[in-house]
């Protein structure tokens, strides 16, 4: 991910409600576990809301898929799960 300057960090943490609103719309959509492995997933449907204007472009501070990450994982605490760590337990549990 892209290094994003203090000043602009400080601009893009107001779109935290914004984020976790897309990101439960997301876990409704695909289901959590999908959303939680690939937080990219925030990120297409935040472009879905736009296409549709229900989030209209420009309605974000974020402009990008590297600021929408970082509210995502560094304002509003989202763990993004490691797929080798999902992967484990999908074969763990097709084992029982």
């Amino acid at each position: 991910m892209a290094q994003i300057s203090k000043r602009r960090q400080g601009k893009i943490a107001a779109d935290a409600s914004a984020v976790l609103r897309i990101y439960e719309a997301a876990c409704r959509e695909w289901g959590q576990e999908k959303v939680d492995t690939d937080h990219t997933r925030i990120w297409d449907l935040r472009c879905i809301w736009g296409i549709k204007g229900i989030l209209p472009f420009g309605a974000l501070e974020s402009t990008n898929i590297s600021e929408v990450l970082w509210v995502a994982e560094t304002v509003c605490g989202l763990v993004q799960t490691p797929r080798q760590l999902r992967q484990r337990r999908i074969s763990n549990a097709s084992t029982r």
